[in-house]
C-alpha cells in the first residue's frame, strides 16, 4: 500500500498534514526520490520513487514595469474570459495570484502531484497570445530579453532579492512544506536575465538564492540554476552550457559550507540534441556535476505509421543512461517541462519523472486559472491519480 509519507490520496493512511516548517525533507537515493526517508509513491509499482510535477513558474509573477495593459482581465476581453480577475495592479494583484495558487495546491496534491516549479524570474506569460507580438519567438533573440515590455524579476540589478518576490516564493514553499510537497526553484529565466549588468551580479544572485533557502531552513527545495540552458537563450556567457558547471558547484558548495547540509542542484536543458546549442563535452560537464538530470520534452508527440513517436525523449533518456559517469553514479532523470499523453506514458514506462507544461491551458501563460478543472490537461491529473492510488 502507498504510505502516509508520500501517498497523495490514500484512504488507508493518515492525511499527511505537516505542521512544522522544514519537516518535508526531500532526499535522493540513486535514481529515486524520497520524502522523509521513504520512496515517493511507495507501493505504487513502477512509479515508486518518481516525482510528478507541474510547471507553475508564474505563480509568483509580477509585472512591475506596468507599461502595457495586457494584464487587464476584467471580463471584457473574450480571450481571457476564463479568469476575470480585474485590472492588474502591482504588487496587490501579484499577491492575489499567489494566494489563488496556494489555495489550489491541495487539489494538485490530491491528484498525485508532488512537486511544483517556481522561478525567481518567472516564465513566458505571453505564449499563444498572437494579439501580443512581443510574445513571439525566443527572448534570447532580443538584446533586452522581455524587459522592454514587462519586468518580472525577483532580483534587483545587483543580485539582491526583491522583498515582495521573496514573500511570495516563501509562502508557496511553506505551503508545499505543510502538504508534503517539493518545490523545484529555478533562479534564472532567459526573458529577464538582462536585469543583471554582468557576471558578478549573477553570482551574487546565486549566493542570495542559496541563502534564501538555507536561512529559512527549507528542506523541500531543489535548485534549478536556469530554465532552459542553451547557447542561444541567455545573454550572459555564464548562463550558457559551457559555464554552467561553475554556478552548479557554487550553489552546492555554498550551501554545504554555510549550512552544513546538502542541497540538490541542477539545471534544465533546451535543444540538448542540437550541437549548435550543446556540445557533447558540455553535456558531460554540466550533468556529471548535477544531482539530478532535468530535461525538457517536446509538445504533443506525433504518430507516424501508427506508432507513437517518442524518439526525442527516448534519445535523451538513453543518452544519459549510457554515460559512464551515470553508470557509476545513477541519479534521477526528471522532465519538468513536457506535454502530451504519449510523452507522459513513455516517461512512466522508462521510469523517469515527468512534469506538465501547458502553454495553452493556463498553467504557464497569463492569466492563469489554477487548480484541476475541466480543460484540455485534466487527463494528466486523472492519470497521475490513477497511477499513484494503487
Amino acid at each position: 500500500m502507498c504510505t502516509m509519507y508520500t501517498k497523495i490520496l490514500c484512504t488507508n493512511c493518515c492525511d499527511g498534514r505537516i505542521n512544522n516548517l522544514g519537516s518535508t525533507w526531500l532526499q535522493i537515493d540513486g535514481d529515486k526520490f524520497l520524502i522523509n526517508g521513504r520512496p515517493t509513491y511507495e507501493g505504487c509499482g513502477k512509479v515508486e520513487g518518481l516525482l510528478f510535477n507541474l510547471r507553475t513558474v508564474n505563480a509568483t509573477f509580477d509585472d512591475t514595469l506596468g507599461i502595457k495593459p495586457y494584464w487587464d482581465d476584467d471580463g471584457t476581453h473574450p480571450e481571457n474570459d476564463y479568469a476575470s480577475y480585474g485590472r492588474w495592479e502591482s504588487p496587490a494583484s501579484a499577491f492575489a495570484n499567489t494566494e489563488r495558487f496556494i489555495q489550489a495546491l491541495a487539489e494538485y496534491r490530491e491528484h498525485g502531484i508532488l512537486a511544483v516549479n517556481l522561478n525567481f524570474q518567472g516564465g513566458h506569460p505571453l505564449l499563444n497570445k498572437p494579439w501580443f507580438p512581443e510574445g513571439e519567438g525566443s527572448a534570447g533573440r532580443r538584446p533586452n530579453g522581455q524587459r522592454d515590455f514587462l519586468h518580472n524579476s525577483g532580483f534587483h540589478a545587483d543580485g539582491t532579492i526583491d522583498p515582495n518576490y521573496a514573500r511570495r516564493i516563501s509562502s508557496v514553499i511553506e505551503a508545499c512544506d505543510r502538504l508534503g510537497m517539493v518545490v523545484i526553484l529555478q533562479i534564472f529565466y532567459f526573458g529577464q536575465d538582462t536585469v543583471f549588468p554582468g557576471e558578478e551580479e549573477i553570482k551574487k544572485a546565486v549566493d542570495n538564492a542559496v541563502d534564501f533557502i538555507g536561512e529559512r531552513g527549507y528542506r523541500n527545495v531543489i535548485i534549478e540554476i536556469a530554465n532552459e540552458t542553451m547557447q542561444n537563450h541567455y545573454h550572459h556567457a555564464i548562463l550558457k552550457p559551457g559555464r554552467m558547471p561553475e554556478l552548479i558547484l557554487r550553489a552546492r558548495n555554498r550551501y554545504k559550507e554555510k549550512y552544513g547540509r546538502d542541497i540538490y542542484v541542477s539545471t534544465s536543458e533546451a535543444a540538448l540534441l542540437s550541437e549548435k546549442q550543446w556540445q557533447p563535452a558540455e553535456i558531460d560537464a554540466v550533468y556529471s556535476v548535477s544531482d539530478l538530470i532535468i530535461l525538457h520534452g517536446p509538445g504533443e508527440l506525433k504518430i507516424e505509421g501508427g506508432e507513437v513517436d517518442a524518439r526525442e525523449p527516448r534519445r535523451k533518456v538513453e543518452l544519459f543512461r549510457a554515460k559512464e559517469w551515470y553508470l557509476q553514479k545513477p541519479r534521477p532523470i526528471l522532465f519538468n517541462e513536457s506535454a502530451g499523453q504519449y510523452a507522459f506514458e513513455y516517461a512512466v514506462e522508462a521510469g523517469v519523472s515527468w512534469g506538465l507544461h501547458s502553454g495553452t491551458y493556463l498553467q504557464t501563460v497569463w492569466p492563469p486559472k489554477w487548480g484541476v478543472w475541466n480543460n484540455g490537461i485534466r487527463w494528466y491529473f486523472e492519470r497521475v491519480k490513477e497511477l499513484t492510488s494503487k
